[in-house]
């Protein structure tokens, strides 16, 4: 009888851990239910329901492609949200208050590109420390994490709290590496572009062929065109969710009214640029 119950108290314990480490990651089904948040701000997929959208790049900073990403987001007059990995931001501190001073807001996706899926506590909170580390060296404070490939276990969700951070996700991306073309990434972001969507694109090739994050910088004109057409504005992710704070960022103000005139719509549902 004793072993009996030993072996189900190790099975329920072994059943405990797993289940912390495992049925957490189901947050990142968020991304295809209607929900926003989780109470109690665990985790954020959306934004409120407004005339309002975040465009978030990951993986940067890359010394190639995310100063012309810059400059591309200022011919479009689009502010954006960045979240830097802590070895490239250590690397490249001078991108990363760059990304600052042009008006843009800067988060952290880890210091590494690794799986969190059973790692320890331990683990999550050194890489964690890295990274608020790096980016502090640049100047930044993050407020908000994006885990590694959007994998969320129970010591992640913990560590982010223990660390002040808010976890986010995402509602709408591009999935980059897995399209032929800018104009397939374009048309994949529109798929899910609704009021409060939290856009992932990438500014830096790190797990993908190569080319994958040009394909986003290439996008983004149709995207910004699909925004105009259903009158989105494009805002830092404080701004979307009602956080103000120094790295925030006025939005770009399309459809008229005050701010950059509204372009005029043109082409068919999907929008100028945008596979049928």
């Amino acid at each position: 009888m004793r072993r009996r119950r030993a072996v189900r108290w190790a099975l329920g314990a072994a059943g405990l851990a797993a289940g912390a480490q495992m049925v957490p990651s189901v947050v990142s089904l968020g991304q295809w239910l209607p929900v926003r948040a989780l109470p109690g701000g665990w985790c954020r997929w959306r934004g409120p329901a407004a005339a309002r959208v975040a465009l978030t790049f990951d993986d940067g900073p890359d010394p190639d492609l995310t100063p012309q990403l810059f400059d591309r987001l200022d011919d479009l007059e689009l502010p954006a949200t960045f979240f830097c990995l802590g070895e490239h931001a250590a690397a490249h501190p001078d991108l990363v208050r760059e990304a600052l001073r042009r008006g843009h807001q800067v988060e952290t996706h880890g210091h590494r590109h690794e799986h969190h899926f059973a790692r320890r506590p331990a683990w999550i909170r050194a890489d964690l420390d890295a990274a608020l580390d790096a980016l502090g060296a640049a100047g930044v404070r993050p407020r908000w994490f994006r885990p590694p490939y959007g994998q969320t276990t129970g010591p992640t969700m913990v560590e982010a709290r223990r660390h002040g951070l808010g976890l986010v996700l995402w509602s709408a991306w591009g999935r980059e590496w897995d399209e032929p073309d800018a104009a397939h990434v374009a048309y994949r972001v529109s798929a899910t572009l609704d009021p409060g969507a939290i856009v992932l694109l990438h500014d830096r090739d790190v797990d993908s062929p190569p080319g994958s994050a040009r394909r986003a910088l290439d996008a983004l004109e149709a995207i910004t065109t699909e925004l105009d057409r259903r009158r989105l504005q494009a805002v830092t992710l404080d701004t979307l969710v009602g956080r103000a704070g120094p790295a925030g960022a006025p939005g770009r103000v399309v459809g008229g009214g005050a701010g950059v005139p509204g372009r005029v719509p043109g082409g068919g549902a999907g929008g100028p640029g945008l596979p049928g």
